[in-house]
């Protein structure tokens, strides 16, 4: 999906402002700060091996009487042999304010890029092509439903939430979830990397559903670290064996989730499961599902090399493709004849 020609007149417009052009500067300090720290350390030990060079090659040369000895030549020797001594305790305290500050400063820095990136450049794009839509990088989707779309993890980490502002309220975020191991070669292991979506529950579904993917290991079906029944639910089958193959059902009222898995759902997350590895989960206020897509839609560059890759064109058509999977999810769902 690209963008109208309307939509990017408005995107390269918006590019151009003063305050989008202030907000990118700032950005591109914070992805480059510690760069500049390395600089800075190889900086002064080049000048600190100049200055032992220098010392030193004067000094061969005047023993050998190649340079006559002068009191500039020894003031010059002087002046480099105090400036080496000066940057060896300047270079030494350095790294140890460095040990003691850099890791908070870092995390700092990451949190405050963060917020930067979503309130100053993502959100103008976004309302560029959602008029009404808006960021809160204040809070994050609620965690306890966040753990009926995704595996079970030890941590989950949100982006901002995107709202749409319309009549579903729907709401987006970036999920990065992951366990770490234990022991010596302990590392983080990833579980969940995609968007969690939320809307208005606006349908006659009462109670809990959960339809979690599965996972095949040597002809076995596992549930690949999604939950299981809900509390006062149990699993249900359908009469599709294809959906049976690649989905789990859970639910606390069966007869409601029956209705609502009409011939159309079915086949619509049997279409899904070539192409996305998608989770939904409803109680009787609002509907979640989630995308493992294995990359980011909303995410601020992380480094350098990201930094000079970024597009402007390229981030409002990730937004678009986000929100139009939002869209094709609740069409399906509106659509449902089990409901009509």
């Amino acid at each position: 999906m690209g963008l109208s020609q309307e939509e990017l007149k408005k995107i390269n417009e918006l590019k151009n402002t003063a305050r989008f052009q202030h907000s990118w500067k700032a950005i591109r300090n914070i992805i480059t700060w510690k760069e500049r720290v390395q600089n800075y350390f190889v900086r002064n030990m080049l000048l600190l091996l100049f200055c032992f060079l220098g010392g030193s090659g004067l000094m061969l040369l005047t023993e050998e009487g190649t340079l006559p000895r002068s009191e500039f030549i020894d003031a010059l020797m002087m002046l480099l042999a105090r400036l080496g001594i000066f940057l060896v305790v300047l270079q030494i305290l350095s790294v140890l304010l460095y040990s003691l500050i850099g890791p908070g400063w870092e995390a700092k820095q990451r949190t405050k890029l963060r917020s930067l990136y979503e309130r100053e450049i993502l959100a103008p794009i976004l309302q560029v092509l959602y008029p009404s839509a808006q960021i809160d990088t204040e809070h994050d989707m609620s965690q306890n439903h966040v753990k009926e779309v995704v595996p079970a993890s030890e941590y989950y980490i949100q982006s901002g939430i995107l709202q749409l502002n319309d009549e579903r309220n729907l709401q987006a975020v970036d999920l990065y979830a992951y366990s770490t191991t234990k022991g010596k070669d302990s590392h983080d292991v990833t579980h969940f990397l995609g968007q969690v979506y939320s809307i208005k529950n606006t349908l006659p579904l009462r109670g809990e559903l959960r339809i979690v993917p599965t996972q095949h290991f040597l002809n076995m079906e596992t549930q690949g670290g999604y939950l299981g029944a809900m509390h006062g639910g149990k699993k249900i089958d359908v009469e599709d064996i294809q959906h049976n193959e690649h989905y789990n059902i859970y639910c606390t009222d069966e007869q409601s989730a029956r209705k609502f898995l009409s011939p159309t759902v079915i086949e619509w997350f049997n279409s899904m499961s070539s192409r996305h590895k998608l989770s939904f989960y409803s109680n009787e206020s609002r509907i979640y599902f989630a995308d493992c897509n294995n990359q980011y839609f909303f995410a601020a560059p992380k480094h350098k090399k990201s930094l000079q890759a970024w597009r402007i064109e390229e981030t409002a058509i990730q937004l678009k493709n986000a929100f139009y999977f939002a869209n094709e999810v609740t069409e399906m769902l509106y659509k449902n004849e089990g409901f009509s």
